[in-house]
């Protein structure tokens, strides 16, 4: 291994990480892109995608439904939260698709089993160590790579297939500090001294890049959300570039004060708007053959609790974005929310599994065959590719 290719590697794999096992990229045939975005402590999907004309949304939520004119209408009931306008840009040009009732296979409110169920692609929360990402990287024809830019490797890219991990000081894990303590520690080290000092300086022109600088851990959680999917599409689009990238975003799991239009929860999803749209705009050509798969681990309940919250449920809302998909849709085989219709009368009663969705996206994204991509979700032929989500 070369000097080059090892400070490489050391940089993609976030200082704290010296172990990783791939440190140069390569690329499946075709040009095909996938984002993974996790929204991790279960998001509110009646709060993010409002069935605003369904004759049981006022009175199931209360003072916390939403009046028509603060939302943003698509199409039949639904609308968009007033922090999700930005997404308008792309209802509008056909490259959005809102997936409503949607859940995991498996029934919990726990988080720790949901997030292990939709990061395995299982349907139950034990059963594998590695996830479906990296099944998806395995499953693909020719070199192929994979890369998450968050403060770990995420269990959605877990397994044997060699992954690469990023993480930007913003995220808290890189700080100044941490990297003086490990100069200390390198500085008397005759072989690895240099590799240490070209690694800090690589990495602190790549954040200068990123714009990156300066932006302490703790403050600014909308210029994070950007600045992290900034750095996904600038790796992404490198020469030689990985093919899959997984984001993750906390801070959804909202039991009280979750808000109205400009509360909290309200502004996490503006947050959330601008870094989608900073990523499509970062990626620039390489958007035309992009798609972006945004999911939480479960809904929440469909009437909020006496805080002034939602406690964990169980159906919810998603996003898929992407010239790939079929048309600005509302995705969903609407359950509806009469009394009668709720799950366990308290939840939205889920109608689409997780893993047809993302089966449909990344068939249409790598094209893949129906059989590659049952083997990404292993014991799922039954659950067949969202029919007429993608194109």
């Amino acid at each position: 291994m070369d000097r080059r290719t090892f400070v490489r590697g050391m940089c993609y794999g976030g200082l704290a990480t010296f172990t990783a096992p791939l440190v140069t990229f390569g690329q499946v045939p075709g040009r095909g892109r996938f984002v993974f975005v996790l929204l991790r402590g279960g998001f509110d999907g009646l709060a993010a995608v409002v069935p605003v004309g369904d004759p049981g949304y006022a009175a199931l939520r209360g003072e916390m439904a939403f009046p028509a004119d603060q939302l943003v209408s698509l199409t039949g009931p639904f609308a968009l939260a007033p922090g999700l306008s930005g997404l308008k840009e792309f209802w509008d040009a056909g490259e959005l698709a809102a997936i409503h009732a949607l859940a995991i296979p498996y029934r919990t409110r726990s988080h720790f089993d949901g997030q292990a169920v939709l990061e395995t692609g299982l349907d139950q929360p034990v059963g594998s160590s590695d996830g479906w990402l990296n099944r998806l990287l395995h499953v693909m024809g020719g070199e192929c790579s994979g890369i998450a830019v968050s403060a770990g490797l995420p269990l959605s890219l877990e397994g044997p297939h060699p992954v690469l991990t990023w993480s930007p000081a913003v995220l808290g894990v890189v700080d100044g500090t941490y990297c003086q303590r490990l100069q200390v520690l390198y500085q008397r080290d005759p072989v690895l001294h240099d590799y240490f000092e070209a690694a800090i300086q690589l990495q602190t022109h790549q954040e200068e890049m990123m714009g990156m600088r300066g932006t302490p851990a703790g403050r600014g959680g909308g210029e994070r959300m950007s600045a992290i999917t900034g750095a996904v599409a600038r790796f992404l689009t490198e020469p030689g570039g990985p093919n899959v990238a997984a984001v993750e975003f906390s801070g959804w799991d909202t039991h009280a004060n979750q808000g109205m239009a400009g509360g909290p929860l309200d502004r996490l999803f503006a947050q959330l708007s601008e870094a989608l749209i900073t990523l499509k705009r970062d990626l620039g050509v390489a958007w035309s053959d992009t798609t972006v798969v945004v999911m939480t681990e479960f809904g929440r309940t469909a009437r909020p609790n006496g805080t002034g919250g939602t406690d964990h449920g169980t159906a919810g809302a998603g996003f898929v974005l992407g010239p790939r998909v079929a048309g600005s849709t509302v995705f969903s085989d609407w359950p509806g929310l009469a009394e009668r219709d709720l799950y366990e009368r308290r939840d939205l009663r889920p109608t689409l599994d997780t893993r047809a969705v993302l089966k449909s996206a990344i068939q249409a994204t790598f094209d893949l065959t129906l059989a590659q991509a049952d083997r990404i979700f292993p014991g799922s032929e039954g659950v067949r590719p969202a029919t007429g989500l993608m194109l």
